[in-house]
């Protein structure tokens, strides 16, 4: 191990004890419509189940919310309308390289502006998304 590796090594242990206090349901950044954590169940669901632009984009990556709009909101579900920015983990045009320079600059794949409504039930055990629209992978139970 060279020391440059055990100084990035040791960077990574002085972090981890931060990184394990950051709890999403206490932490602003991760609030929604008022709800704590809300943003990050609904972008785990989004990141696991979604796709974009007709399926050619089968990674999506969600990059922010843009808009929120609550259409119901019960004890038992929220409903949210959003909009949000995407770009795809595979398909996002990043890789601006010699093999496919056509795809650089403006004309980038998988990035993007929608939208969305996601239905969310709240349970015992806290937030959960039971529905998203738009396209989604086929999922086995």
């Amino acid at each position: 191990m060279t020391m440059r590796s055990l100084g990035r090594l040791a960077g990574l242990m002085l972090l981890l004890p931060l990184c394990a206090s950051c709890d999403p349901y206490k932490m602003g950044a991760w609030e929604l419509a008022g709800e704590p954590g809300l943003l990050f169940v609904i972008q785990q669901h989004y990141e696991r189940n979604a796709l974009e632009e007709g399926g050619r984009c089968p990674a999506p990556l969600l990059g922010g919310v843009t808009r929120t709009e609550i259409l119901e909101d019960t004890p038992e579900q929220m409903v949210l309308r959003l909009n949000y920015a995407y770009r795809d983990m595979i398909r996002d045009g990043d890789d601006c390289s010699r093999m496919r320079p056509a795809r650089c600059g403006i004309m980038r794949e998988c990035r993007g502006f929608a939208e969305r409504t996601f239905t969310v039930a709240r349970t015992e055990d806290g937030l959960e998304v039971v529905g998203m629209t738009g396209p989604q992978r086929n999922r086995r139970r």
